[in-house]
């Protein structure tokens, strides 16, 4: 679908908003991107502050709600919230396990990284209605559901998904979130549970 001028105008304000923060912008013209240099999993994008950049790969259908994501992880980390400073630490330690360390406390690790994107998913829906992009809000938050979630599950497969089998490109996942952020969060219901299963995410 083509971009609308709200939509372009939208990238030209995260650019400039990068450029003013002292952030790289590189939206790169591909399907997918390494999610740091120590792993060799994939993923559509993410915000590095430790290295200074937001990367976004925008050869996919959904590369506008990457990027209104990711930048909204920009505000969480320019604003300092304390979610963010508590994040810090704890995705690094999920780095690790994911990588095979064995790293004390690893639920709570998890659990701050989930609270972390579902205050960030709450901005990206505010984002998206403000700009009024060409984004489908409802679907976007069921998308999102599924997402957050995700962070319980890993404690169970203890592995990233594949980019091309994600939680918020799976419909029947989709299909069973809420279209609002009024779901419980705090465990992974099993009716959920079992759809990542069946999914192989």
């Amino acid at each position: 679908m083509k971009p609308t001028s709200n939509d372009l105008a939208f990238i030209d304000f995260v650019k400039q908003e990068c450029e003013r923060v002292g952030i790289k912008c590189v939206l790169k013209n591909v399907k997918s991107v390494r999610l740091s240099e120590n792993s060799n999993a994939r993923c559509s994008g993410y915000f590095d502050s430790e290295n200074k950049e937001l990367v976004v790969s925008m050869k996919r259908p959904d590369s506008l709600s990457i990027l209104v994501h990711e930048y909204c992880h920009l505000t969480q980390w320019e604003e300092q919230i304390p979610l963010w400073k508590k994040a810090d630490f704890s995705l690094a330690r999920i780095d690790e396990w994911l990588c095979g360390k064995e790293i004390r406390n690893i639920k709570k690790h998890l659990a701050i990284a989930r609270d972390l994107e579902l205050d960030n998913e709450k901005r990206s829906a505010k984002t998206i209605r403000k700009w009024k992009l060409s984004i489908n809000v409802k679907e976007y938050i069921q998308k999102a559901n599924s997402y957050i979630h995700f962070y319980n599950y890993i404690y169970y497969t203890r592995r990233w998904s594949k980019p091309k089998n994600t939680p918020y490109t799976n419909k029947q996942i989709q299909a069973l979130m809420s279209d609002r952020f009024n779901m419980r969060y705090d465990m992974l219901p099993t009716k959920i549970h079992n759809a990542f299963v069946a999914a192989k995410i």
